[in-house]
């Protein structure tokens, strides 16, 4: 990307206006629409931190238990976590570095390919619009926990979607105070049920069962997943199975590079933010684990049968299986309205998500120019309603079979979306690194420097690469060979090769130069983003 592009960022005055000698692209004056760096340091990181909690933690952390084994579980999770974490330190150095840019979609094209930008954009816009509607289902579906009448689904996926519509229009600065209020209800649920987990582990539920470390004793690993023998088989297939189940609760991390455009202060907030991600996501999600496994058998019928029916609800969550048989009243209610908030703001955050990458990829050229057109409010108002019109698309759960069976195929394809984005992250940091070296440019310049890289990144790109490459093993597992999830397991990858070639045989891209990168910033202090449509 040249120079020219960059005319986008504009200096602000003492005063918080626009300078006026500033070029404005396309003809536009001071009334150009831009994005409002609007997002507190403390909004910022408290979607950081809480950004990714939600039915990964409150469900499918009983799905990874019943798999892997209380140590199987806990391996996982603090596997998976610390490769995401070193992800987020690859993404969080080019990040503080140029707060200025498209996230990672720009520094895909920048660092590695103009065709890996386009592919990993359009990747992970298609993976965020998808995610949405599924959020806002997976909402309804918990809300049966009290209402079981089936022909209420519709309504409650009209509420849910109108209100996240409604706040992604008012503007990033009421976004930001909603996810804030949201991701501390979260936060303070997982802190209650940590506390919840310890005391029952220790006798002080009503049971006075003292359960300490028995479950480790008794089967730390799955020794009959799948019914493989020997046993050493089965103990390794399942702990592999939670890599995977690890890999979708952290997903969504990536995110964060989403709101680089719109917060205030980016350097500090981006910086802390990506701190508080390693710290106390992980640690969060590995203490929540530990705790759970500490307190229920893997082999519980009670966990066995939630996993089977995959409910949807807190009947399924590992904390209430926990409740119900310490023989705790009311909480399992608690539970669920916060699985309930937490899928509310999840579908929230991907609309956001959703409408920002177009946004990215319509002022790299990439979309049409028009989802780059911005209200005076900061709103990318075209990219936010063709992602709205998306997000219609949980509707499908509601008709009969075939249309409820097409809706969870289209969910379950973005499953590795996720890990391919950590991998292009991976892999432009790299690049971005050794174009450094080659062109002489010192580290330390740098406003943040991990001491992982460039180690950490190349620990991301190969590991996730193989996580992902024996992503679907299940399906042959399973008798007869399961053809339809096996698809959905891999589909994203053709699917991305396609995007790749796609635009690379279009427009002739080539692979950027290290001695010619772009390895330079284009923020500065006190900027906006222009559209520039």
């Amino acid at each position: 990307m040249s120079s020219a592009d960059y005319d986008i960022e504009k200096k602000a005055t003492d005063s918080g206006e626009v300078a006026t000698e500033d070029v404005f692209p396309n003809g536009g004056g001071e009334q150009e629409g831009h994005m409002h760096r609007s997002l507190k340091g403390r909004q910022v990181s408290m979607i950081a931190i809480a950004g990714t909690i939600g039915t990964g933690l409150f469900l499918g952390s009983g799905k990874a238990l019943a798999n892997g084994g209380p140590v199987g579980a806990l391996l996982g999770y603090l596997i998976v976590g610390l490769l995401v974490g070193l992800m987020m330190y690859s993404l969080g150095e080019m990040m503080v570095w140029d707060p200025s840019a498209g996230g990672f979609i720009e520094f895909s094209s920048r660092y590695v390919d103009p065709a890996m930008g386009f592919a990993m954009g359009w990747q992970y816009w298609f993976q965020a619009a998808m995610s949405c509607p599924v959020e806002i289902t997976a909402g309804s579906i918990v809300v049966s926990f009290w209402d079981t009448n089936e022909n209420h689904k519709a309504i409650y996926i009209t509420v849910m979607l109108i209100g996240i519509i409604l706040v992604n229009v008012a503007g990033v600065k009421y976004f930001g105070e909603f996810e804030f209020v949201f991701a501390f209800i979260k936060i303070v649920t997982v802190m209650g049920l940590i506390i919840m987990c310890l005391v029952v582990d220790l006798g002080g539920a009503p049971d006075r069962d003292r359960r300490g470390f028995r479950y480790w004793r008794d089967e730390p690993f799955n020794n009959t997943f799948g019914g493989l023998v020997p046993a050493s088989k089965a103990r390794f297939l399942g702990f592999w199975a939670v890599l995977t189940q690890a890999a979708f609760s952290y997903g969504g991390m990536e995110g964060l590079a989403m709101i680089c455009l719109e917060a205030a202060n980016p350097r500090v907030s981006m910086k802390t933010a990506v701190r508080a991600i390693f710290y106390r996501v992980v640690g969060l999600y590995v203490f929540a684990v530990l705790l759970i496994g500490m307190c229920i058998s893997r082999s519980q019928p009670a966990l066995l049968q939630a996993n089977t029916q995959a409910t949807g609800t807190a009947a399924e969550s590992p904390f209430v299986i926990i409740i119900e048989t310490a023989g705790i009243k009311v909480l399992p209610h608690i539970i669920n309205a916060a699985v309930l908030t937490s899928a509310f703001s999840a579908g929230n955050e991907f609309l956001y998500s959703a409408s920002r990458s177009l946004f990215m990829l319509a002022q790299e050229g990439k979309a049409p120019r028009i989802f780059a057109k911005v209200l005076r409010n900061g709103v990318p108002i075209y990219s936010l309603a063709l992602c709205s019109a998306f997000a219609l698309l949980g509707y499908l759960a509601c008709g009969k079979e075939g249309a409820n069976d097409a809706f969870n195929w289209l969910a379950n394809i973005t499953t590795l979306g996720s890990m391919i984005t950590w991998m292009g992250v991976a892999l432009s940091h790299i690049r971005w690194y050794k174009g450094m070296q080659v062109q002489g440019l010192s580290r330390d310049e740098l406003p943040f420097k991990s001491w992982t890289q460039p180690y950490g990144a190349w620990a991301v790109l190969i590991s996730f690469a193989i996580i992902m490459f024996f992503n679907g093993f299940q399906a042959f597992l399973a008798k007869p060979f399961d053809f339809q999830s096996f698809i959905s397991d891999y589909i994203n990858i053709p699917f991305f090769i396609i995007l790749y070639f796609g635009y690379k045989f279009a427009k002739k891209s080539k692979i950027v130069s290290l001695a010619e990168m772009d390895c330079s910033t284009h923020y500065v202090e006190d900027s906006v983003v222009y559209s520039k449509y």
